[in-house]
């Protein structure tokens, strides 16, 4: 009976180790089946996804797809995320108004899906597909860009725009035109960092276009960089020596930089390649004039010049209101400086000659206010609330005594204060 209580309590015991290793393995199956059945679920829900689509539902196909890729067994699968690029392009691209307002950003959920689809593609199961929907998506958010841009939505388009050249880089290739965008529509936005940094790329580019150089030379301008800016501009005329643009932007920072010499060198030379610009001869005109109070010696050749060049900008563009104001101007300052000369000779007057000078340098004022007072006219009629020219033919009427005008212009500048 001993004998036998070991034996049954051995068997006993062997039997209980059998069952509780037989258990464990139960378990470890169940969960092997349950793991199993989960990732079969999330595939079927993939597939689903895809029925739906491939039906054209797109509603049902974004549901189960945002669930497909939420997942952990699935979301690190290349087909999930293939299809869901798949499922929001369609949704961007859809003309149905109830599947397109499904996501605010389709097309970039799309491209963030073929992205992830394509790193995690080691086989290039889906490679072909991928290459052709991102070349869709470039184009996409290249139009899309260009909206924004003619909407004024500036930093919309910059972002669109950057999205597309990325888009053609993940294809392999280089849209120079969407990196051009991007500097241009930045430099708009003031967004000055980030023109810079795509217009140096296209330096790096060799992309053939001198525009980018006259960016470089504004940008640098817009920050008060004129050794920057004159640099960027004479590489680019180097490149492009019969570009008239890069010419100009030369001629501008001459005239912003005070050096005048060399502004007048390049406009005479902007003349001779373009004689039917009007700008062209009122930058002219301007250069003059500045040269004219600098050198008081050449006073009168650099009257007769600077009054010819804007002359000559008015025979070539009868409503130039900027042309017409400086002319006066002209004009205005010549007699000033008469009137100046006149007020210096004592009164009563030493003796007769002084009279008659003090007499002649009067004439001659007026001479000028007479011939300053039509200009300063036709400009106020082109720009009828601009103040300062109103302030002007209101000082010319009061020295030449035009009684009637002086209230006309009197009741006009009333009316602008009350305005602003």
């Amino acid at each position: 009976m001993q004998f036998s209580n070991k034996a049954c309590s051995f068997a006993s015991k062997h039997y209980n180790i059998l069952k509780s290793e037989t258990m464990k393995k139960l378990s470890f199956l169940l969960a092997m089946l349950i793991s199993f059945s989960v990732l079969y679920g999330q595939r079927n829900n993939r597939t689903t996804a895809f029925n739906y689509l491939r039906n054209g539902e797109l509603d049902k196909a974004k549901e189960f797809i945002d669930r497909t890729v939420e997942h952990a067994q699935t979301k690190e699968d290349a087909r999930s995320w293939f299809y869901r690029g798949n499922i929001y392009l369609s949704i961007h691209m859809s003309e149905n108004p109830n599947y397109k307002k499904l996501s605010d950003n389709a097309l970039d959920v799309a491209f963030e899906s073929y992205r992830r689809a394509k790193s995690l593609d080691e086989r290039n199961q889906y490679y072909t597909d991928i290459i052709t929907n991102l070349f869709v998506i470039s184009e996409q958010f290249y139009n899309l860009g260009v909206v924004n841009y003619n909407e004024g939505e500036f930093l919309k388009a910059i972002s669109a725009f950057e999205n597309s050249f990325q888009a053609s880089e993940l294809l392999g290739s280089i849209d120079t035109m969407a990196v051009f965008n991007i500097a241009i529509t930045a430099e708009i936005a003031n967004e000055f960092a980030v023109a810079k940094q795509y217009y140096l790329k296209l330096v790096d580019m060799k992309f053939d276009n001198p525009d980018l150089y006259t960016g470089l030379g504004r940008l640098h301008m817009a920050q008060g960089d004129t050794v920057a800016a004159l640099n960027y501009i004479l590489q680019g005329r180097e490149i492009y020596p019969e570009d008239f643009n890069l010419l100009i932007n030369e001629i501008n920072i001459y005239l912003l930089s005070n050096q005048v010499e060399k502004a007048v060198e390049q406009l005479e030379l902007a003349v001779l390649k373009d004689d039917t610009n009007p700008t062209i001869f009122f930058a002219v005109g301007v250069a003059y004039d500045q040269l004219r109070t600098q050198h008081p010696e050449s006073e009168e050749d650099y009257f007769k010049r600077t009054e010819s060049a804007y002359l000559k900008a008015i025979e070539l563009n009868p409503g130039y209101f900027d042309a017409y104001y400086n002319l006066g101007a002209l004009y205005v300052n010549s007699a000033a400086v008469l009137i100046e000369e006149a007020n210096k000779i004592p009164f009563p007057y030493p003796n007769r000659d002084e009279e008659k000078r003090y007499n002649a340098l009067i004439e001659k004022s007026n001479e000028y206010l007479n011939r300053a007072m039509p200009k300063l006219e036709k400009a106020l009629e082109i720009q009828s609330d601009d103040f300062n020219t109103m302030v002007s033919l209101k000082e010319i009427y009061t020295r030449l005594n035009k009684m009637e005008k002086l209230q006309e212009i009197d009741k006009q500048i009333k009316e602008y204060q009350q305005r602003n």
